[in-house]
């Protein structure tokens, strides 16, 4: 159901939300989009501060 990027594209492990309206998504059962919302959510919950310091970036996922 969802698309993932071609090699020609971005390179992402998320799901391509392009076309859906947020009524789509929030009528959406799929396994895909709930392992993807938790993705987001640990990504929230624990962000990178990648700001252009002299050192290496903190996070490298």
């Amino acid at each position: 159901m969802f698309k993932r990027t071609s090699a020609a594209e971005t390179q992402t492990e998320m799901i391509s939300l392009d076309g859906w309206s947020l009524g789509d998504l929030r009528n959406d059962p799929s396994r895909e989009l709930a392992e993807a919302v938790q993705v987001v959510l640990r990504q929230v919950a624990r962000p990178r501060a990648n700001l252009g310091g002299a050192g290496p970036p903190g996070r490298a996922d």
